[in-house]
């Protein structure tokens, strides 16, 4: 599976793999970066062809941190936060 996560320097990155290994740039191997999620779409989909489109890491409405791929959440209203972050949680 493969995502794209924004990084505190605002820029994107691309994860693949089972390990979520970050991706190269297969011509110099430098981390590839990216300064939009189009851009990194249209990045991926160029060495990918056959890839499905590149999604966005899920991530918790209310804080913003991208979920690992072990890390347990849960749906509100639609949307996607860790267990201690969905509204009701927090208001109680």
């Amino acid at each position: 599976m493969t995502e794209a996560r924004r990084i505190k320097s605002g820029k994107w990155r691309i994860y693949s793999g089972p390990e979520s290994d970050v991706a190269r740039d297969p011509q110099n191997g430098a981390v590839a970066y990216f300064t939009s999620l189009d851009e990194a779409r249209r990045w991926w989909q160029r060495l990918q062809p056959d890839d499905p489109p590149l999604k966005e890491a899920i991530k918790c409405a209310w804080c913003g941190a991208y979920f690992g791929r072990k890390m347990s959440y849960t749906t509100y209203a639609g949307r996607y936060y860790h267990p201690q972050h969905i509204p009701q949680a927090r208001n109680s």
